[in-house]
């Protein structure tokens, strides 16, 4: 039997724990949402007879709606607090995707994928904050980054339910999995989900809540010597993102520019996708350790060689697949650790601020990405140079991160 001097401790301890799983949970579903238009793009550009432009339209309309959710979803959340935002966040997403499922025609179907994007992207920084405030001091990051996680896993799933078309399964049967889902979690976070330790609107904390609610924008981002902390975290989301998703979009065209394969650069890109779920945990744990620095650079050092290396390797399949696996494990695991790394910068009353507005830099990354890989391609360049082509963005990517090392982190006690 647990003594009364002892139930506050293990009380702390079941709650960090769920937190935790329910963050995770939140993770996976987003990174099911990120991938299932994608995995469903050509039955709904057939069903639909959606011409270029509209179908642009439409894939871009939920990275637009995240932009502007991140960019809110943190805001509002230090104000009234991040348990009930990222509830009623999972809610909005998982209505809103339902939605996708009864779509009739493409401007229906761009304003439910808008919707959705406005709650996914409010959820974002809230279970990021939420996971990092639950675990202890010095495990933060690789708590996080095991978290962040579920998002490839999320993906991975989106991809394999997929493949129900194979036996007659609708497209819209993906929206429907990735929308129910999101509200039942939201409504086992009512009663499941324990507040943040420093809620707004409840003791000393309120306050403060309150005063970084009423602030300016930038004042909350750039006053009080957090400038230069700031754009060094928004450089490296950006560039960080523009590369995950370039790869994420195009790695199996680029994989058949190399001379391979349909069957073969999907095997490639399951590749990249599990070796990153995987080796971003491990990467976390090293980046929680007292050589954050150097672990740092040897991450996008490694990012950049890898890139170098799925360009210029050739000849059998297992090369590629092997080479684009040490992609995914640096590509993946360094966007994941920055996710962990982003709240330790602010403290608890700015949290949802500053890592919902570097959530939203880093969507606008995930933007310019592919458009910059279609553009290349568009104008006769080939898969090779294209990967080439981003590697200085690794390093604009990597030169930002490891700048950000030697900054403080005001909110990494609290």
């Amino acid at each position: 039997m647990i003594s009364w001097a002892n139930r506050a401790p293990w009380r702390r301890a079941v709650n960090a724990r769920t937190t935790l799983l329910l963050c995770a949970a939140a993770a996976l579903l987003e990174g099911f949402d990120n991938q299932s238009m994608g995995v469903v793009a050509p039955r709904v550009v057939a069903e639909f007879a959606l011409s270029p432009g509209w179908a642009g339209v439409v894939f871009s309309s939920a990275t637009f709606g995240l932009f502007v959710g991140a960019a809110l979803g943190g805001r509002v959340a230090d104000y009234f607090g991040r348990k009930r935002a990222l509830v009623v966040s999972l809610f909005l997403f998982g209505v809103f995707s339902l939605l996708t499922a009864l779509a009739t025609g493409a401007e229906s179907l761009a304003l439910a994928r808008l919707l959705t994007g406005l709650g996914l992207g409010g959820a974002m920084p809230n279970f990021i904050s939420l996971a990092s405030e639950a675990a202890h001091a010095d495990r933060r990051v690789s708590a996080v980054t095991l978290v962040m996680a579920g998002m490839p896993f999320g993906g991975t799933l989106a991809a394999v339910m997929s493949l129900g078309a194979q036996f007659g399964m609708s497209w819209r049967a993906v929206f429907v999995a990735g929308g129910a889902t999101p509200v039942l979690l939201a409504l086992l976070m009512v009663y499941l989900l324990p507040e943040s330790r420093h809620p707004a609107g409840a003791g000393a904390h309120a306050g403060a809540a309150r005063a970084a609610a009423v602030e300016p924008v930038r004042a909350v981002l750039f006053g009080s010597d957090r400038a230069l902390t700031t754009l060094l975290l928004w450089a490296a989301f950006f560039f960080t993102q523009l590369v995950l998703l370039l790869m994420l979009n195009w790695l199996p065209s680029l994989v058949i520019g190399l001379g391979f394969s349909r069957t073969e650069a999907s095997l490639a890109s399951v590749c990249f996708g599990l070796s990153g779920s995987i080796g971003a945990v491990v990467l976390g744990h090293l980046h929680a350790g007292s050589r954050r620095r150097a672990w740092v650079a040897a991450t996008y050092s490694g990012m950049a060689a890898a890139l170098v290396t799925v360009a210029a390797v050739g000849g059998t399949f297992w090369m590629i697949a092997i080479a684009c696996g040490f992609a995914g494990i640096f590509i993946i695991g360094a966007q994941l650790i920055l996710f962990a790394l982003a709240p330790l910068y602010y403290h608890s009353a700015i949290r949802g601020t500053g890592v919902g507005a570097a959530v939203a830099i880093g969507r606008l990354g995930s933007v310019v990405g592919p458009l910059f890989a279609g553009g290349l391609l568009a104008s006769g360049g080939g898969s090779a140079s294209v990967l080439l082509a981003i590697v200085p963005f690794v390093a604009l990517g990597g030169g930002a991160a490891f700048a950000l090392t030697w900054r403080s982190q005001s909110g990494a006690a609290i």
